[in-house]
């Protein structure tokens, strides 16, 4: 693979003709899939001097002054174009955008990251299909789109712009392990010591002293964490083999936790909880910040409401005029207006409006928590106390529509669903439902959908029983009941 140090070529081939060129050497797969293998080199020979090909230019670019290129990917493998000062090629033809080493490609590559085999350059037009769309990366992770190198014996894939970046031989990360770690370039079927999984798709590094294996992805997970499913922060705890374990079960997938790996678990004095390495790395149980040395965001579980005594509150969503608590035993009329829930729920006692008779919240959505903790999401949601009959919005979980309270996450933009109803937003776990007499948990992993019992729906993430195969009641139904 070509570097930076050398004189660029006026030259060199658009990646888009380069394709054009090599048609003719189609592969079908088992799937019914294509593959075009590129065998044709990126300069341009003596034969095509005299045709109209597109032109390359390579421009230095500085991201902090190039507010287009910022948010540009490459045309080829639909990765950003990053780094503060880098080298791209533009096509004055296409137009578009590419990396420099994704337009100098040789067609073979020999990898230090997989030296059993040469990697071919392949081009797959119809990345629609399954096996296609599933191919990563075996350096970034992240999925190859179009161009990439391969080796179809084992199934070893890598972006071009990852192809000149080569993984270290060796890594020295003493807060993971205190010997130095060597990349292990073979499919071994081997257990890693941190997350206690085999995952040949991922590089993988063995201490050369001592009996210490771990993915390169695990070599850098963060010390200390906080997680969605729990109020404290979590550190990393190595394999204890000789020690009693204090916590048996994850708290996130509720499986046993292998006291021979790597795990997550709470200091806090009195606080027993543990999650299991891979578990914790969710996107949805974790953001994946390093948090040792960092102070602690504290949270207060302000009120909504000033208690005035003998049972009446000023609650902020209705300034004007005070609330009384009462019982409410069966009353059809009525809705809390924080959940659009029937007034008689949640054991009938509701505060009510001491002017308007038609103004109820229930005792407990009174009580409802300005900062929450939603435990599908790694930040913390804020109440929107505001409700009327015209600006209604959708749970982005339970999918129905509300007027009343919800939970949003506001601080940063991020890629959770807007907003929460306040019953979607209470969810914890255990959770009990009057349907089904045991406990429920949320085991399945963010991506990962079961049929509920009760409605035969398919819904990612449902509440499962862990003594039996009901159920999986989701959040729909029970929003519903």
């Amino acid at each position: 693979m070509h570097h930076l140090d050398h004189t660029p070529s006026d030259r060199l081939l658009c990646p888009v003709e380069r394709i054009q060129k090599d048609k003719d050497g189609k592969v079908t797969t088992i799937s019914g899939g294509i593959h075009y293998i590129i065998k044709s080199s990126y300069f341009i020979s003596n034969a095509e001097d005299e045709k109209p090909v597109h032109l390359l230019s390579l421009i230095l670019r500085n991201r902090k002054e190039d507010k287009v290129l910022s948010f540009s990917f490459c045309y080829v493998c639909q990765i950003a174009l990053s780094g503060e000062a880098y080298y791209v090629y533009f096509c004055s033809y296409c137009p578009n955008y590419y990396h420099k080493e994704c337009v100098e490609s040789p067609s073979v590559f020999h990898s230090s990251d997989h030296p059993k085999h040469p990697l071919q350059l392949l081009w797959i037009p119809d990345m629609s299909l399954e096996e296609e769309r599933d191919k990563r990366c075996c350096s970034c992770k992240r999925g190859v789109d179009a161009l990439f190198y391969y080796c179809s014996i084992c199934d070893f894939a890598l972006h071009m712009a990852c192809a000149g970046n080569p993984t270290s031989p060796t890594i020295d990360n003493p807060k993971r392990h205190k010997h130095t770690l060597h990349y292990f370039p073979r499919k071994s079927g081997l257990f890693c010591d941190v997350c206690a999984l085999v995952d040949d798709s991922d590089y993988l590094y063995v201490c050369l002293l001592c009996d210490f294996i771990v993915h390169k992805r695990c070599v850098y997970l963060p010390y200390v964490i906080k997680v969605s499913r729990h109020n404290h922060r979590l550190t990393f705890t190595p394999n204890l083999p000789y020690e009693e374990p204090t916590v048996t079960d994850c708290g996130v997938c509720h499986a046993k936790i292998n006291e021979n790996y790597g795990e997550y678990s709470c200091t806090k004095k009195g606080c027993v909880y543990a999650v299991h390495s891979r578990c914790a790395m969710q996107s949805d149980v974790c953001d994946g910040k390093e948090l040792e040395g960092e102070p602690e965001e504290v949270y207060e579980d302000t009120k909504m409401f000033e208690e005035k005594g003998d049972g009446i509150i000023q609650h902020q969503s209705h300034p004007r005029h005070q609330l009384r608590l009462e019982k409410i035993f069966h009353d059809e009329s009525h809705h809390c207006q924080a959940c659009r829930r029937p007034s008689y729920d949640h054991g009938g006692n509701v505060y009510r409006c001491m002017q308007c008779d038609d103004f109820i919240f229930h005792e407990s959505c009174a009580y409802l928590p300005r900062t929450k903790q939603f435990m599908l999401h790694v930040h913390p949601l804020t109440l929107d106390p505001s409700y009327n009959f015209i600006d209604w919005f959708q749970c982005g979980k339970c999918y129905r529509y509300s007027c009343g309270f919800r939970y949003a996450y506001v601080r940063v933009p991020c890629d959770f669903f807007p907003v929460l109803d306040t019953l979607c937003a209470s969810i914890c776990e255990p959770f009990d439902h009057h349907s089904h007499p045991h406990s429920l948990f949320i085991t399945s992993g963010e991506h990962e959908s079961k049929i509920c019992s009760i409605c035969q729906s398919s819904e990612p993430q449902p509440l499962n029983c862990l003594k039996c195969d009901f159920c999986f009641v989701l959040l729909l139904c029970h929003s519903s009941s």
